[in-house]
């Protein structure tokens, strides 16, 4: 019987594990075929025995209804026969990749390979995770070449629309770094690919840079005849951007940084399934009824029982009916009243004004069909549960589905307790997978007596299996079962089923025995990692003494015994402790009295890792410096704590202050709050540092539009006559005459104490801003030109976008509103970091807009405004406003303008500056209109305005021909 690979390393790379242990590869790229691992091809049957396989293969792991299969292979006209046919290709199937690849589930059939030994299945994977090299490298061709199943048509279609989505990102790479040589492969992908626009803007960049000024303009020429000559329009705003550039010999286009597309990415963060769940399919039924009838169900259990893959699985289920689904791991914070927080970075959410942090996280969820999974609760169950209960209160159809050692203990919450697997049965087959994983001669059915004792041993629980199969290496089943009834009899026998959770302490414990001095004293010092971590990060802290290969070879031997996880990471592989094995781990560390000292050097690294992180965030990588500062998170966040609670505020400082213009930039609110901590470390009469932490901890008060909390901590720590704090008040309020001069006495005194990144932030939000409430546009645009030149020289690309924005809205306000345009649709292409407000967004759409593509710009707008309702960053609602109003009076959707112009109208100076100028005709059209009576839905806010824009919008792209 061909045996099959079920991979389950953390690390999910596919490839590798594809080609080191599986058997059987199934390819859909470049036609349908299956092969050995050696690369012997398998008989796959005749063309509609391919049909079945396909089908199988780009669901792989998931159940394909019968009915969906006939379909696929016989269209509208089916044999009468068709259900046994296909019973018979399903037989040649099985006899083609082994009797165990193809299962009949009920009316369903399920291709039961490890989704890494099917080619799609990787490159979906890797498109997934912005992978884009290894998606690149994995695709072979065309999918399902050859093969005549117009059913699959809308599968195929939409793996190449990700493949030129991926190419298209790789090519925007190359045009930067070398123009010359994208050319040829740029003239041939236009050439398959005629009506791909992104395209033919790189082609044009490319010539351009390489000197060949006419023939881009030929190629904008011939990218028009297509689209004119074949679909009737005009090019779209991107190419013709180009065309102006290559007019204008814009310095720009010859050497600055056009970003390149990203591949799409899917909505939510579920993360790639790496294979199929054993033995759960009874328990994923019971969810799945259990959600249909609550809104809130946790999976109860003991630690390493399988809470997390099980509830992963679920979710996986879930997404595929439709839902939008969110994963926050709740293991990394340290305290109940940080759970609202940890949803709130996952989603996005920024904190709407006037909400609570938990009100505009139910307000994020509200917004669509989502499902909410918290995975690790135990520890801060009181949070939990009292999110849960605001979403559960909320009436909005948002699921929560929590993993924790116990319940919720809320009103409507269903409990399902997560249950070992059968020793005889599916922990035997878990073994086998972890075993193979380390030795591909692992035979099964030689010892599987002693596996099944084994088994038994470890009362079915899924850690203790897996840690127990990766020594199967160098321990036969025998030797092990022999090892393990010694070792749990030495820590107590006969315990009763219910102790489960001190078998798998037992198992863990004598894992770790089995390790060498030296690898254990690496283990526990790992414990202090508190997210994910590089070789040269667990060297510097774990292993300080060694050299770097003894070092490594530590790390790797860890990994091999299943002690540490590997996983991909976006800058290179990444290593963590499962919580199970870290919290044994932090025990151990505290026994030998070594926490301090390793923590210690833990919070010298993350130091060394902010510092070099900042030179990315005030430069041109500031996209992969915020990418960077993401993945430090969780580690940084645990050394600042540490740093607070032994009262080293020189230390807690140095942590944070290179990244604290976050706090605005990308709303990063637990800055605001470090800043409070540190201000409550630091000595009243340090006056450079209370001002600078004061700036921030204003900041996140003025986000969250909390005037009381805002007066509180400036109170407490006083200097409210210092220019810094004069500016915040005034960005707090709006209300100062003395705004503008106190904004420049801001950023003189913030580049006298070396915070330039800063003072450049308060020249944006402070001077800038300022001159735009105040009508001075001219000064306005003269100081955002002279902004802009620097940031295009220097970076970062943010500061850059929001000049831009600054000199646009400086146009639009003075009536230069060609001008305007052309700006916006410039800062429209500039690439900034995840997380960035793109606040020149609905000015964007309008000048497409304006440039008489309607159904684009209504897209455009519709998706901002479901993004600031997915964050909740309801604050500049106001802004929206404009640009809704103005483009509904001219599809004449006035009824709809009139109840947005009544909340634009409760906004204060924006409003009327905005009803005075650039929405004046719009204005004067509602009021003539006697059927839009003055007054109506005053009270809407923010938050309900964005739902009327959103519904509205919605409407307006499902009637393409209205707009």
């Amino acid at each position: 019987m061909v045996e099959r690979s079920r991979c389950r390393t953390a690390a999910g790379d596919l490839d590798a594990v594809a080609g080191a242990f599986a058997v059987v590869q199934v390819e859909l790229l470049s036609g349908v075929r299956a092969t050995t691992d050696i690369g012997e091809p398998l008989d796959v049957g005749p063309a509609k025995c391919q049909a079945v396989l396909a089908t199988l293969a780009l669901s792989v792991g998931d159940a394909v209804p019968v009915p969906r299969l006939i379909d696929v292979v016989w269209g509208q006209d089916p044999p009468r026969t068709a259900d046994k046919t296909l019973q018979g290709y399903a037989a040649r199937l099985r006899k083609a990749l082994g009797t165990d690849a193809i299962v009949r589930t009920g009316a369903a059939y399920r291709l039961d390979l490890d989704p890494g030994a099917v080619d799609v299945a990787r490159f979906r994977h890797h498109v997934g995770a912005g992978e884009v090299d290894a998606a690149l490298a994995t695709w072979t061709g065309m999918p399902l070449a050859g093969l005549d199943a117009p059913r699959l048509q809308p599968a195929v279609d939409a793996l190449v629309e990700q493949w030129l989505g991926a190419v298209e990102y790789d090519l925007g790479r190359r045009v930067r770094a070398e123009p010359a040589r994208a050319i040829a492969t740029l003239t041939e992908l236009t050439a398959d690919h005629p009506f791909r626009e992104e395209l033919w803007a790189l082609l044009m960049t490319a010539l351009y840079r390489a000197g060949r000024q006419a023939d881009a303009l030929a190629a904008f020429q011939r990218a028009r005849e297509h689209l004119v000559d074949e679909l009737g329009v005009e090019p779209g705003p991107r190419l013709r951007e180009v065309e102006a550039q290559v007019l204008d010999h814009d310095a720009g286009l010859r050497g600055g940084q056009p970003p390149p597309v990203s591949p799409s990415q899917r909505r939510g963060n579920l993360p790639h399934r790496p294979g199929r769940l054993v033995g759960r399919d009874a328990e994923l039924d019971a969810i799945a009824d259990a959600l249909q009838a609550s809104q809130v169900l946790t999976l109860v259990g003991p630690g390493g029982i399988g809470k997390t893959a099980l509830a992963a699985a679920a979710a996986h289920r879930s997404e595929a009916n439709g839902r939008r689904v969110w994963l926050v791991e709740l293991a990394e914070i340290a305290s109940s009243g940080e759970v609202a927080r940890a949803v709130a970075e996952t989603l996005g959410v920024t904190g709407g004004a006037g909400r609570t942090l938990t009100e505009s996280v139910v307000a994020a969820l509200g917004a669509h069909h989502t499902m909410l999974v918290l995975d690790n609760c135990e520890h801060v169950v009181d949070g939990a549960a009292a999110l849960a209960r605001a979403i559960a209160e909320d009436g909005a159809d948002t699921r929560v589905l929590a993993t924790s050692r116990e319940g919720l203990a809320i009103a409507g919450e269903q409990l399902i307790t997560v249950g070992p697997l059968d020793p005889a049965g599916a922990a035997v087959e878990l073994f086998a997978d972890r075993a193979r994983a380390v030795g591909a001669t692992f035979d099964l059915h030689v010892a599987r007596a002693e596996i099944e004792q084994v088994c038994r041993q470890l009362d079915g629980l899924p850690l203790a299996v897996e840690l127990a199969a990766a020594l199967s290496r160098t321990l036969t089943p025998a030797q092990l079962r022999f090892r393990l009834d010694d070792h749990l009899r030495l820590l107590g026998s006969g315990r009763p089923v219910a102790e489960r959770h001190r078998t798998l302490q037992a198992t863990v414990q004598w894992s770790y025995d089995l390790l060498s001095p030296a690898q254990q004293v690496t283990f526990d010092r790992l414990a202090v990692f508190a997210g994910p971590f590089d070789l040269a990060a667990a060297e510097a802290v774990a292993a300080p003494e060694l050299d770097t290969v003894d070092a490594d070879r530590l790390v790797s031997d860890l990994v091999e015994r299943s002690m540490v996880t590997v996983e991909a990471g976006p800058f290179g592989r990444r290593f963590r402790l499962l919580e199970t094995l870290r919290q044994f781990a932090s025990e151990r560390l505290a026994a030998h009295g070594a926490v301090d000292q390793v923590a210690a050097r833990h919070a010298r690294w993350c130091r060394g890792e902010v510092v070099r992180i900042q030179q990315l965030l005030t430069g041109h990588g500031e996209v992969e410096g915020v990418a960077q500062l993401a993945e430090l998170w969780s580690n940084l966040r645990a050394a600042f704590d540490w740093a607070c609670t032994t009262g080293d505020v020189q230390l807690a400082d140095a942590l944070v202050r290179p990244v604290a213009p976050e706090v605005n930039l990308r709303r990063q609110a637990e800055i605001g709050d470090w800043a409070e901590r540190i201000l409550d470390l630091t000595p009243p009469d340090d006056e450079a540092a209370v001002v600078f932490w004061l700036l921030w901890a204003a900041d996140r008060r003025a986000q969250a539009d909390d005037h009381e909390a805002y007066e509180r901590v400036v109170t407490r720590h006083g200097h409210t006559n210092h220019p810094v704090l004069r500016f915040t008040h005034t960005y707090m309020y709006d209300d100062s005459p003395y705004g503008h001069e106190s904004s420049l006495e801001a950023v003189a005194w913030l580049r006298a104490h070396g915070e330039d990144h800063a003072a450049d932030l308060v020249e944006i939000a402070g001077v800038g801003a300022g001159l735009m409430t105040r009508g001075r546009f001219a000064e306005l645009d003269a100081l955002a030109s002279e902004m802009a030149e620097r940031y295009r020289a220097h970076g970062p690309p943010t500061f850059l976008y929001f000049a831009l924005g600054l000199r646009g809205y400086a146009a639009q306000f003075a009536g230069r509103h060609s001008d305007a345009t052309r700006i916006f649709t410039q800062s429209a292409r500039i690439d900034t970091p995840s997380g960035t407000y793109r606040v020149s967004q609905p000015m964007e759409a309008r000048a497409v807009f304006d440039q008489g593509h309607r159904p684009l710009a209504v897209r455009m707008l519709r998706e901002h405004v479901e993004e600031l309702l997915d964050t909740d960053y309801t604050d500049v609602t106001r802004m929206v406003s404009v640009e809704f109003i103005t483009m509904m009076v001219a599809l004449d959707r006035r009824a709809e303008a009139a109840r947005v112009l009544a909340y634009l109208d409760t906004t204060g100076d924006f409003g009327a500056l905005a009803r005075e100028t650039l929405i004046a005709d719009a204005v004067r059209t509602i009021d003539a209109d006697p059927a839009l009576a003055p007054g109506q839905d005053r009270n809407l806010d923010a938050h309900n305005a964005l739902l009327v824009m959103r519904d509205t919008l919605d409407e307006l792209a499902r009637d393409s021909p209205v707009v």
